[in-house]
């Protein structure tokens, strides 16, 4: 899985570091006193049947969306207007948000690298007779490459933002909530409306989210293409805004539904309820390849640790 990765930015072919999308500094870290989080993490890419693959668990912050995704030059100078070592980033800035964005996607990119590579070794050096199992691996490896070449189609309308300030490709939402939630959720995700994969061109939606706890404050960027209808971004932009700390929280269940890169804080965990988050566990395995617009699910997670959180006349503070 340690891929010799080369950065990410155009024409440079310089071996890439070890790289974040989140400011350790001013995201991760003022939510981590003990610098640790809960982090929604694989704990095996190779038995997929394990019935707690996927979970959240406490990392260290060092661990948290972290990637190989840009030489040591780029890393400091491309993303040095959000890494700002006085002061803070204005996010209601498009080119910030194309920045972070940028990151988000570079590092769905090499995830997505990553696991073609495991499942490319595993489809060639397995022992294994059953039939099911190299079809499911064939499976899974051509959606990988379906997805890749979606991504790389967005990484170039992102490097139009980042390097030539041409802003018009990429738009986004913006939202910044006057109350912090110790939520991280940086991920691009795609959104069917149900029709099927011969749809997929016309149909099928990029969404890019990021949202973080941001000096006392929560910020919520989706980034969208205006060729599509975004049926469901549209339908969900209603309750970022919502006073009712239960439809933020089947917002916010939602767009965990949909990634698998999200971390919250050490004390936002441990005030979610044990059977919803058991519930949550359930569903995602039995929804993780459901892009539809619409699926049931544990709406109720982040209820307790949203009400804390929430002031009731939060509208009024805006």
């Amino acid at each position: 899985m340690q891929i010799n990765a080369v950065c990410f930015c155009p024409t440079c072919n310089q071996k890439a570091i070890f790289s974040h999308v989140f400011s350790k500094r001013h995201i991760l870290q003022p939510i981590c006193p003990e610098s640790h989080l809960y982090l929604f993490d694989r704990r095996d890419m190779i038995f997929l049947s394990s019935a707690d693959m996927l979970s959240y668990r406490r990392k260290g912050i060092t661990k948290a969306f972290g990637f190989q995704g840009f030489c040591q030059k780029h890393d400091s100078t491309v993303f040095s207007e959000i890494e700002p070592k006085v002061g803070r980033v204005d996010w209601s800035n498009i080119r910030n948000q194309y920045l972070l964005s940028y990151r988000s996607l570079c590092r769905e990119i090499y995830a997505n690298k990553v696991v073609s590579d495991v499942l490319n070794h595993l489809i060639q050096y397995s022992v294994s007779n059953n039939p099911n199992y190299h079809f499911n691996l064939c499976l899974s490896l051509s959606e990988l490459r379906n997805s890749l070449t979606n991504l790389l189609c967005y990484k170039q309308f992102l490097e139009k933002g980042v390097f030539e300030n041409n802003f018009e490709y990429i738009k986004f939402n913006y939202y910044e909530l006057p109350f912090q939630i110790d939520l991280c959720i940086s991920s691009p995700f795609r959104v069917e409306d149900g029709r099927g994969l011969c749809f997929k061109y016309d149909f099928q939606e990029l969404n890019i989210v990021n949202i973080f706890p941001y000096y006392g404050k929560t910020i919520i960027i989706i980034g969208y293409s205006d060729n599509f209808k975004n049926t469901w971004m549209n339908s969900i932009l209603p309750n970022i805004k919502t006073p009712f700390p239960h439809l933020l929280s089947k917002l916010l269940t939602d767009i965990l539904y949909r990634t698998e890169l999200s971390a919250m804080s050490e004390k936002m965990f441990k005030r979610i309820n044990p059977e919803l988050l058991n519930g949550f566990y359930i569903t995602y395995r039995e929804q993780i390849t459901n892009y539809d617009l619409n699926f049931d699910q544990i709406a109720s997670l982040l209820y307790e640790p949203l009400k804390e959180v929430m002031p009731t006349d939060w509208q009024n503070l805006i």
